[in-house]
Protein backbone atom coordinates (compact mmCIF):
# COMPACT_ATOMS: atom_id res chain seq x y z
CA UNK A 1 0.00 0.00 0.00
CA UNK A 2 1.29 3.46 -0.87
CA UNK A 3 1.62 6.00 1.93
CA UNK A 4 -1.09 8.61 2.36
CA UNK A 5 -0.46 12.24 1.50
CA UNK A 6 0.39 13.05 5.11
CA UNK A 7 2.76 10.11 5.38
CA UNK A 8 4.61 11.09 2.22
CA UNK A 9 6.24 13.94 4.11
CA UNK A 10 6.14 12.26 7.51
CA UNK A 11 9.46 10.56 6.90
CA UNK A 12 10.35 6.97 6.11
CA UNK A 13 7.90 4.10 5.87
CA UNK A 14 8.99 2.78 9.25
CA UNK A 15 7.63 5.91 10.92
CA UNK A 16 4.01 4.98 11.61
CA UNK A 17 2.82 8.51 12.25
CA UNK A 18 1.41 11.56 10.51
CA UNK A 19 2.27 15.21 11.08
CA UNK A 20 0.08 15.37 14.15
CA UNK A 21 0.41 12.09 16.00
CA UNK A 22 3.35 12.43 18.36
CA UNK A 23 4.88 15.19 20.41
CA UNK A 24 8.29 14.15 19.15
CA UNK A 25 7.26 15.13 15.65
CA UNK A 26 7.36 18.77 16.63
CA UNK A 27 10.67 18.68 18.46
CA UNK A 28 12.62 16.53 16.03
CA UNK A 29 12.46 16.64 12.23
CA UNK A 30 12.34 13.37 10.30
CA UNK A 31 13.04 14.61 6.78
CA UNK A 32 16.06 16.78 5.97
CA UNK A 33 16.29 19.13 3.00
CA UNK A 34 19.03 21.35 1.65
CA UNK A 35 17.31 24.34 0.06
CA UNK A 36 18.56 26.64 -2.67
CA UNK A 37 16.73 29.92 -3.09
CA UNK A 38 16.80 32.23 -6.10
CA UNK A 39 15.23 35.69 -5.99
CA UNK A 40 14.32 37.10 -9.41
CA UNK A 41 14.20 40.86 -10.05
CA UNK A 42 12.86 42.60 -13.13
CA UNK A 43 14.54 45.48 -14.97
CA UNK A 44 13.03 47.95 -12.52
CA UNK A 45 14.54 46.02 -9.63
CA UNK A 46 11.25 44.65 -8.30
CA UNK A 47 10.96 41.15 -6.86
CA UNK A 48 8.86 39.13 -9.32
CA UNK A 49 9.59 35.44 -8.71
CA UNK A 50 11.00 33.05 -6.13
CA UNK A 51 12.59 29.83 -7.33
CA UNK A 52 13.52 27.01 -5.00
CA UNK A 53 15.39 23.73 -5.37
CA UNK A 54 15.12 21.18 -2.55
CA UNK A 55 17.59 18.31 -2.17
CA UNK A 56 16.20 15.60 0.13
CA UNK A 57 18.20 13.33 2.39
CA UNK A 58 19.21 9.92 1.08
CA UNK A 59 17.03 7.90 3.45
CA UNK A 60 13.83 9.71 2.50
CA UNK A 61 14.80 9.60 -1.18
CA UNK A 62 15.32 5.84 -1.04
CA UNK A 63 11.97 5.36 0.67
CA UNK A 64 10.17 7.31 -2.06
CA UNK A 65 11.68 5.03 -4.71
CA UNK A 66 10.62 1.91 -2.80
CA UNK A 67 7.06 3.18 -2.31
CA UNK A 68 6.44 4.55 -5.82
CA UNK A 69 8.47 2.27 -8.12
CA UNK A 70 5.43 0.61 -9.66
CA UNK A 71 7.29 -1.31 -12.36
CA UNK A 72 10.04 -2.33 -9.89
CA UNK A 73 12.92 -1.22 -12.10
CA UNK A 74 14.83 0.37 -9.23
CA UNK A 75 14.08 3.96 -10.18
CA UNK A 76 11.20 6.33 -10.68
CA UNK A 77 10.08 6.85 -14.27
CA UNK A 78 8.61 10.24 -15.32
CA UNK A 79 5.01 9.16 -14.68
CA UNK A 80 5.94 7.80 -11.25
CA UNK A 81 7.74 11.03 -10.37
CA UNK A 82 4.71 13.00 -11.53
CA UNK A 83 2.52 11.04 -9.13
CA UNK A 84 4.90 11.87 -6.28
CA UNK A 85 5.03 15.59 -7.06
CA UNK A 86 1.24 15.81 -7.50
CA UNK A 87 0.78 14.28 -4.04
CA UNK A 88 3.42 16.55 -2.54
CA UNK A 89 1.85 19.66 -4.04
CA UNK A 90 -1.57 18.78 -2.62
CA UNK A 91 -0.10 17.76 0.72
CA UNK A 92 1.96 20.90 1.40
CA UNK A 93 -0.54 23.44 0.07
CA UNK A 94 -1.91 23.93 3.59
CA UNK A 95 1.66 24.70 4.74
CA UNK A 96 2.04 27.49 2.16
CA UNK A 97 4.25 25.18 0.09
CA UNK A 98 6.90 25.37 2.82
CA UNK A 99 7.55 28.93 1.69
CA UNK A 100 7.46 32.15 3.68
CA UNK A 101 7.95 35.59 2.13
CA UNK A 102 7.97 38.76 4.24
CA UNK A 103 8.21 42.47 3.66
CA UNK A 104 10.06 43.15 6.87
CA UNK A 105 7.74 41.23 9.20
CA UNK A 106 4.61 41.54 7.04
CA UNK A 107 3.67 38.42 5.04
CA UNK A 108 3.58 38.81 1.27
CA UNK A 109 0.90 36.96 -0.66
CA UNK A 110 2.01 34.77 -3.54
CA UNK A 111 0.40 32.52 -6.11
CA UNK A 112 0.71 28.78 -5.65
CA UNK A 113 3.19 27.05 -7.97
CA UNK A 114 1.83 25.74 -11.24
CA UNK A 115 3.56 22.46 -10.55
CA UNK A 116 6.42 20.90 -8.65
CA UNK A 117 9.14 19.26 -10.70
CA UNK A 118 11.45 16.46 -9.60
CA UNK A 119 14.40 14.32 -10.61
CA UNK A 120 17.07 12.22 -8.91
CA UNK A 121 20.71 13.19 -8.60
CA UNK A 122 23.31 10.94 -6.99
CA UNK A 123 20.61 8.95 -5.21
CA UNK A 124 18.85 11.99 -3.78
CA UNK A 125 15.42 13.31 -4.68
CA UNK A 126 15.50 16.86 -6.04
CA UNK A 127 12.33 18.93 -6.19
CA UNK A 128 11.96 22.40 -7.67
CA UNK A 129 9.18 24.94 -7.72
CA UNK A 130 8.53 28.58 -8.48
CA UNK A 131 6.10 31.06 -6.95
CA UNK A 132 5.26 34.64 -7.89
CA UNK A 133 4.15 37.43 -5.56
CA UNK A 134 0.63 38.69 -6.20
CA UNK A 135 2.21 42.05 -7.00
CA UNK A 136 5.81 42.88 -7.95
CA UNK A 137 7.59 43.93 -4.78
CA UNK A 138 9.51 47.18 -4.51
CA UNK A 139 12.59 46.72 -2.29
CA UNK A 140 12.33 50.36 -1.24
CA UNK A 141 9.46 49.37 1.07
CA UNK A 142 11.53 47.10 3.32
CA UNK A 143 14.07 44.30 3.03
CA UNK A 144 12.70 41.08 1.57
CA UNK A 145 12.82 38.12 3.97
CA UNK A 146 12.47 34.56 2.70
CA UNK A 147 12.43 31.21 4.43
CA UNK A 148 11.96 27.62 3.34
CA UNK A 149 10.32 26.12 6.41
CA UNK A 150 7.82 23.58 7.65
CA UNK A 151 5.58 25.08 10.34
CA UNK A 152 5.23 21.67 12.03
CA UNK A 153 9.03 21.22 11.93
CA UNK A 154 8.63 17.68 10.64
CA UNK A 155 10.70 18.60 7.60
CA UNK A 156 13.92 20.46 8.44
CA UNK A 157 15.20 22.87 5.80
CA UNK A 158 18.81 23.98 5.81
CA UNK A 159 20.35 26.77 3.78
CA UNK A 160 23.18 29.23 4.13
CA UNK A 161 24.21 32.43 2.44
CA UNK A 162 25.85 30.39 -0.31
CA UNK A 163 22.44 28.84 -1.10
CA UNK A 164 20.78 32.19 -1.83
CA UNK A 165 21.17 33.97 -5.17
CA UNK A 166 19.71 36.94 -7.02
CA UNK A 167 19.05 36.90 -10.75
CA UNK A 168 18.14 39.76 -13.02
CA UNK A 169 18.92 43.22 -11.67
CA UNK A 170 21.53 42.68 -8.94
CA UNK A 171 22.53 46.31 -8.47
CA UNK A 172 22.85 47.47 -4.88
CA UNK A 173 21.75 44.16 -3.32
CA UNK A 174 23.19 42.25 -0.41
CA UNK A 175 22.07 39.03 1.24
CA UNK A 176 22.28 37.88 4.83
CA UNK A 177 21.15 34.59 6.38
CA UNK A 178 20.30 34.26 10.07
CA UNK A 179 19.80 30.93 11.83
CA UNK A 180 17.83 30.57 15.08
CA UNK A 181 19.43 29.83 18.45
CA UNK A 182 17.41 26.67 19.17
CA UNK A 183 18.85 26.05 22.64
CA UNK A 184 17.80 29.51 23.77
CA UNK A 185 14.38 29.35 22.11
CA UNK A 186 13.49 25.94 23.57
CA UNK A 187 14.70 26.98 27.01
CA UNK A 188 12.57 30.12 26.92
CA UNK A 189 9.46 28.42 25.51
CA UNK A 190 9.47 24.85 26.85
CA UNK A 191 6.43 25.38 29.08
CA UNK A 192 4.52 27.13 26.29
CA UNK A 193 5.21 24.27 23.87
CA UNK A 194 4.02 21.65 26.35
CA UNK A 195 0.81 23.54 27.12
CA UNK A 196 0.10 24.21 23.43
CA UNK A 197 0.55 20.55 22.57
CA UNK A 198 -1.87 19.32 25.22
CA UNK A 199 -4.40 21.97 24.25
CA UNK A 200 -4.21 21.04 20.58
CA UNK A 201 -1.90 18.14 19.61
CA UNK A 202 -2.56 18.74 15.91
CA UNK A 203 -1.11 22.24 15.98
CA UNK A 204 2.67 22.07 16.09
CA UNK A 205 3.40 25.37 14.42
CA UNK A 206 6.27 27.49 15.71
CA UNK A 207 6.85 31.20 15.19
CA UNK A 208 9.07 32.98 12.68
CA UNK A 209 11.93 33.06 15.18
CA UNK A 210 12.34 29.29 14.80
CA UNK A 211 13.27 29.41 11.11
CA UNK A 212 16.28 30.43 9.14
CA UNK A 213 15.72 33.61 7.17
CA UNK A 214 17.41 35.02 4.11
CA UNK A 215 17.21 38.80 4.09
CA UNK A 216 17.74 40.56 0.77
CA UNK A 217 18.34 44.30 0.91
CA UNK A 218 18.48 46.29 -2.32
CA UNK A 219 19.12 50.01 -2.53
Amino acid sequence: MKPSRSLLFAGVAAVASTFSVTNAAYAHPHVFVEANIEVVRDKQGNFTELRQVWRFDELFSTTIVIDYDQNVNGELDPDELKEVTDIVKESIAEYDFYTAIRSGVKPLEFYEPDEIGAYFDDGKLIMFLSVEPVEPYDFAKAPLRISASDTSYYVAFDFGKENVSISGNQNGCKTDVVHPDFDKLYAENAETFTEAFFNDPTNGGFGDEFYSWATITCS
